[in-house]
């Protein structure tokens, strides 16, 4: 009986860590991570500033697992690039279909890296290169699919700059919600690719 007591115990512990984050990712995307106060997070998901902390020792370890959240779902891009067989307009719809995919799921969660990448970027501190290796994962297995493309000179800087627009339509589909879709935005820039 206690084992079950402790098993559901653990579930309602990592059920309530979730909420956590994903408030926190929530909240990290619209306010960044520094205007965002424990009080705050706390209010937004009825719960205590000591409850949250009851899960999450300080707003540090917090920032750290919304960034190990968040990097989980980079694989999700990373996984379909290296089963990808070239650098084809082909391989390019299919990521920006899951991009699309998760932009409806948790529109926010598809923006936070970028609002966190763009609040820590030339910091110096720690997450900046935690931030950093969350989209090598990503980069490093587009920059490989794109190596044999003979309009791709340089495969890495195209990689990122690939990370970035397509980050660039996700916030856009947030900012323009009720004007274009964001299966619109995905598709038209699309087009564009395919134009040039």
């Amino acid at each position: 009986m206690a084992k079950g007591m402790n098993a559901k115990k653990e579930a309602q512990a990592k059920q309530t860590r979730q909420k956590i984050v994903t408030a926190a990712v929530r909240l990290f995307a619209r306010k960044g991570y520094h205007k965002t106060t424990i009080t705050g997070l706390a209010q937004a998901i009825g719960l205590t500033s000591g409850a949250i902390f009851h899960h999450f020792a300080s707003k540090e370890l917090l920032l750290e697992a919304v960034v190990d959240w968040l990097a989980r779902g980079m694989k999700v891009y990373s996984s379909f690039a290296e089963q990808a067989e070239s650098g084809s307009i082909e391989a390019v719809r299919e990521i920006l279909l899951i991009m699309c995919d998760h932009f409806r799921r948790n529109p926010e969660a598809t923006i936070c890296l970028a609002a966190l990448a763009t609040e820590f970027a030339g910091s110096s501190q720690p997450m900046e290169m935690r931030l950093k290796e969350t989209y090598e994962v990503f980069v490093n297995a587009f920059a490989r699919l794109l190596a044999n493309h003979p309009k791709v000179r340089d495969p890495r800087a195209a990689a990122v700059a690939f990370v970035g627009s397509v980050q660039g339509i996700a916030i856009q589909g947030l900012l323009r919600t009720g004007e274009e879709t964001i299966d619109q935005l995905a598709e038209a820039f699309l087009g564009l690719m395919m134009e040039w």
